[in-house]
């Protein structure tokens, strides 16, 4: 079989079970299972594939059909500049998040800057890596609850030119030690128990890690430990860039104010939600 047909054969099967996107994720499997990057794949679409080529793909058309996510089935997630590996232990990073790393560049314009940055339940590592990749003077931590999730982080800093000038460790962020930090960036749990059923696509309910999605008290628990923990900070002049979920910017901002923080400002998404709150303690 050539393949453009297997790939048509993918899309059929996709389509036939109203996947989203199903001409898009039948042809980034293909790729990922013959090692073609997209210039080589548009070269070879006429020639031929051999059988165990065939099997094995619609093995991994069986999983994305089964609503598997397709960063899971690769293994690996576009995010800011670079691909990031994830696992079932990490949370798949979103475009939206890229806002953190947006209005750190924003707030922070000079990239020579000798900054000290901590990531707060830090998952694949995406948003700090990001940021000391902008940031070639900073020096970072990240850290997650998550062992599994740390060992991806990890694997994922070796990206850097300077790995060695990020560490992750496994730390709760309701007392981990705050005080030297000039940034805090954030993407915790934040989904609240009463949207697991009625608001999640499937994918996310049923393969991503319930431990980086939910949060209890509608959603606030995470924020509330982060802020109180951040109140015990002897460090002024110290800024925050926390990713919300959508309604909860305004709850998020007075549980900001409550703890004496000030409102820098509320950063929409390209959706035009309010995504990304910037405070300053």
């Amino acid at each position: 079989m050539i393949i453009q047909k297997a790939l048509s054969l993918g899309i059929t099967q996709l389509k036939d079970l109203d996947i989203p996107n199903p001409q898009l994720d039948a042809k980034i499997l293909l790729k990922f299972l013959l090692g073609y990057t997209s210039e080589v794949f548009e070269l070879k679409r006429n020639e031929e594939i051999s059988d165990n080529y065939i099997k094995n793909y619609l093995k991994l058309i069986k999983r994305r059909s089964n609503r598997e996510p397709i960063a899971h089935i690769v293994e690996k997630k576009s995010f800011w500049k670079n691909d990031f590996k994830v696992s079932k232990a990490t949370l798949i990073p979103r475009p939206e998040t890229e806002l953190i790393i947006e209005n750190v560049l924003k707030y922070f314009p000079n990239k020579s800057s000798n900054l000290n940055i901590i990531d707060l339940g830090t998952g694949t590592g995406c948003i700090i890596i990001s940021l000391m990749q902008e940031y070639v003077n900073a020096t970072g931590i990240g850290i997650d609850i998550s062992q599994s999730a740390i060992d991806i982080a990890n694997i994922n800093k070796q990206i850097l030119r300077n790995p060695e000038k990020l560490d992750f460790f496994k730390a709760d962020f309701k007392d981990y030690d705050l005080d030297k930090f000039d940034i805090i960036v954030t993407n915790p749990p934040y989904v609240s128990h009463e949207d697991k059923e009625k608001n999640l696509q499937h994918d996310i309910l049923h393969y991503e890690p319930h431990i980086a999605l939910f949060a209890d008290n509608n959603g606030l628990n995470c924020y509330e430990k982060i802020f109180n923990n951040i109140t015990l900070c002897k460090k002024n002049n110290c800024y925050m860039f926390i990713e919300v979920g959508i309604g909860q910017s305004q709850e998020v901002s007075n549980l900001l104010k409550y703890n004496e923080f000030n409102i820098v400002s509320i950063e929409n998404d390209l959706a035009n939600i309010p995504r990304c709150i910037v405070a300053k303690k």
